[in-house]
């Protein structure tokens, strides 16, 4: 199974009883009469082909924010790491100006959909005496759970306090109260609980949850509560995803990336997309949004092999500077500075009237220095030095976001699943638990394993290991970036670690369009605005957060 295959024929059936968990739904589902879709009623929850049916569609809400230009937005902008591109759209998000508000669609759907895969999470849940064998309707129960951890877990990251939904519901409900979020994290805890002790190791059908996954994200949640003794615990759960022996690193960091090699040894869980434009959903449209505009300089025309270029993110100063790229392979594995000539049409020509270059020859080259005039001069091709960037001009950050096996070449569904969870992430959790708690000598020894991996050839890889004296939380955070950018993470890694403020006010200082992202950004940024328009469809006082 994928988790696209098997989810989307209940998608249509679950979504309207999902819809109706908070008063949204007096949007989303206008006619509230419970009238029987295809003759299918809430009962039909209860046999073994309709729960199976609730497992499998609380998987689709996975695609509506992993993988796409929603969830991306939401986590890349308005960070250290990326700054807004020529074609950026939801631009507030990432400039915090007046935009940024409960208005804003990009929180709007992901409360409504988070929301919606809760509430067919619980249907699941709550059918526990369906007549089928026990053991796998109870595995089936704790991936149902393990997906309403994760939904909850995004919802609470983002929005603070929010309704905890533990029930289905069926229709809409007209109050609803915003839950503390100790209680959140609470309930997520236990799902995951639950979840890590009654899920198998391995699942027959790729793409469903896992212990592995469930202890993996438990880490991740321990080190995000930080609460008394939580450190410990995320190292722990982290320390035995890591020694499991079900998992290593990839032996290069490019084999992650690697066309055709998605499902390789470093994969904790990942969520499915697949080349049947009729199962994939939106597909995995990440590919699309990290790119400049290649296709505006001489000598090069849009293809396949170089993606379609929507600008939407543009790497700082500082994520560009993070690498010592003598030593560290990431940055050359992660970007693309040469773009080869594929449009002999737009090649440019000398006084005689010959080519200065031919198809196959570098187009476009950034060294990742300023080069002097005459240097740049002496070159046939375009040369882009550091001075020259602009919002659709700079070096595409790649990673595993290409897609050359589109449909076409304006397709924007890509089929590349979007690794989720993978080990070096899991041993970069026990190494800032084991930090913050003062254990430096073994936090530094998870820091250095995966650091060793990105060694350049003929590097040693003990050259690339650091000291304890190092290990800080700024430490920590540059290496997450080195080793995770733009993989949906670093406003979470932010928001967590107490560094939001401080970081975009340092790194992502810069000015378009009248806004500037550092002069912008206060304090309450560290929680998203709630949707007005589950503020306006509540009939009691539902609050927003402040400063919104």
């Amino acid at each position: 199974m994928t988790q696209s295959t098997q989810s989307t024929p209940s998608i249509p059936l679950v979504r309207c009883v999902a819809m109706g968990a908070l008063a949204l739904a007096a949007a989303a589902c206008v006619d509230l009469t419970e009238t029987p879709i295809t003759g299918i009623t809430s009962a039909y929850y209860g046999t073994p082909e309709g729960f199976a049916a609730a497992v499998n569609a609380s998987y689709e809400t996975l695609r509506t924010f992993y993988g796409q230009e929603r969830g991306l937005t939401l986590t890349v902008f308005g960070t250290d790491e990326f700054r807004v591109g020529a074609d950026g759209s939801h631009k507030s998000i990432g400039f915090y100006n007046s935009g940024l508000n409960g208005d804003e669609s990009y929180f709007r759907d992901a409360w409504r959909d988070f929301y919606r895969g809760i509430n067919t999470a619980n249907t699941a849940i709550a059918d526990s005496t369906v007549p089928m064998d026990a053991t796998l309707r109870t595995q089936r129960i704790a991936e149902a759970r393990f997906l309403r951890a994760l939904y909850y877990f995004d919802l609470v990251r983002m929005f603070g306090p929010v309704p905890l939904l533990l029930k289905p519901t069926q229709g809409a409900l007209t109050e609803a109260q915003r839950d503390s979020v100790s209680a959140v994290y609470d309930a997520i805890v236990a799902d995951l609980q639950f979840a890590k002790g009654n899920l198998p190791t391995t699942q027959k059908d790729y793409g469903r949850a896992t212990s592995p996954a469930a202890q993996h994200l438990l880490a991740l949640v321990y080190l995000t509560r930080a609460g008394t003794g939580d450190m410990a615990l995320a190292a722990t759960e982290a320390k035995a995803v890591i020694n499991s022996g079900l998992f290593k690193l990839t032996p290069k960091y490019s084999d992650l990336w690697a066309l055709g090699n998605e499902r390789n040894s470093e994969v904790v869980w990942s969520v499915q997309f697949t080349e049947d434009p009729l199962t994939t959903g939106p597909g995995n449209s990440s590919h699309l949004y990290f790119l400049m505009a290649y296709e505006l300089f001489p000598g090069m025309v849009r293809d396949m092999a170089n993606g379609r270029a929507f600008k939407r993110f543009r790497p700082t100063d500082y994520l560009l500077n993070l690498w010592d790229r003598t030593k560290d392979s990431r940055y050359d594995d992660s970007f693309t500075n040469v773009y080869y000539a594929n449009n002999p049409a737009s090649i440019p020509k000398d006084a005689s009237g010959k080519p200065k270059f031919a198809v196959g020859d570098t187009a476009i080259f950034m060294p990742g220095v300023e080069w002097t005039a005459a240097q740049i001069a002496a070159k046939p091709y375009t040369v882009l030095t550091p001075s020259k960037y602009t919002d659709a001009a700079f070096p595409s950050f790649n990673k595993k976001f290409i897609e050359p096996n589109r449909l076409t070449v304006n397709e924007t569904r890509g089929s590349r699943d979007w690794q989720l969870f993978r080990l070096a992430e899991t041993y970069l959790i026990a190494a800032e638990a084991l930090m913050r708690d003062g254990n430096l000598t073994e936090a530094v020894t998870y820091v250095n394993a995966v650091r060793e991996r990105a060694a350049k050839p003929g590097v040693l890889k003990t050259d690339m290991d650091v000291t304890t004296a190092a290990l800080n939380l700024d430490f920590i955070l540059d290496e997450r970036s080195r080793e995770l950018a733009g993989e949906g993470m670093r406003w979470f890694d932010l928001v967590r670690t107490g560094k939001l403020v401080s970081r975009v006010k340092l790194y992502n200082n810069y000015t378009q369009g009248g806004s500037n992202p550092a002069a912008s950004i206060q304090d309450y940024h560290a929680r998203r605005p709630i949707p007005n328009e589950q503020i306006t469809l509540t009939s009691n006082k539902f609050p927003q957060n402040p400063g919104y």
